[in-house]
């Protein structure tokens, strides 16, 4: 899921959208959404909401990138900033899907 929380570094109150979470690092993440955020001219503030194993997250970020991939859908990069605490628990909870083999490490 996905909620924009700024607009040109304004506040705006949205409610969570539908995304798919298709990579993500302690930097960032790639997300699939049909929301056209017009990114090109506008600066987007979000936070994704993820359920990796046991825990459930909230990332706070920005949008750096939107590519169109097909009709209605589209791709987001969007750079995460974590505090130490959250890069940790990232860690921690990708480790643990990995060694359980729910996800792929590239």
């Amino acid at each position: 899921m996905i909620q924009i929380t700024t607009i040109n570094q304004s506040a705006v109150a949205s409610k969570l959208a539908e995304a798919v979470l298709i990579d993500i690092s302690k930097a960032g993440c790639r997300i699939q959404t049909s929301l056209n955020l017009h990114v090109t001219h506008n600066m987007i503030g979000a936070s994704v909401h993820l359920h990796l194993g046991e825990h459930s997250q909230v990332y706070a970020g920005f949008v750096r990138w939107q590519r169109q991939v097909a009709d209605g859908l589209f791709h987001y990069g969007m750079k995460l900033e974590l505090d130490a605490a959250q890069k940790e628990q990232l860690n921690i909870d990708l480790r643990t899907l990995a060694a359980e083999r729910k996800i792929i490490v590239i």
